[in-house]
């Protein structure tokens, strides 16, 4: 049997050579997964462009909508206005009426009253 003797210079050369063969090889599957994680950066980031642009696009939309409540809101305050002056006018028409229909029935029971009257003048004069 042969003895087991010092490695020599060659082998040790070959081992490490092939220990290096083995870190090019993991480290260009790390290079490679890199590229692939550097690339789903790139898209997230236009994902992000896009949502952000999307999102100016949405606050100018709130804005507009914001500015067109404004002017409902300043409508509305018109209209309650205006609905409180038709309510005052409307009192102001009732209350006349109410006076009218009060002169009305007083002057139906005085021609009432005058017709009796007339009717018993000609009964007794007749």
């Amino acid at each position: 049997m042969k003895d087991k003797s010092e490695p020599t210079l060659q082998d040790v050369i070959e081992v490490v050579q092939t220990g290096f063969g083995r870190v090019e090889q993991r480290l260009d599957t790390v290079e490679q997964h890199l590229v692939v994680i550097d690339e789903r950066l790139d898209t997230v980031e236009q994902h992000l462009v896009v949502i952000d642009e999307r999102l100016d696009s949405v606050e100018q939309h709130l804005v507009i909508l914001d500015e067109r409540l404004d002017n409902v809101e300043d409508s509305v305050r018109g209209l309650t206005r205006r609905v409180g002056s038709l309510e005052e006018k409307i009192d102001d028409v009732q209350e006349s009426v109410d006076g009218i229909a009060r002169a009305v029935d007083k002057d139906a029971v005085t021609i009432l009253d005058h017709e009796k009257k007339i009717m018993q003048l000609e009964a007794a004069t007749g």
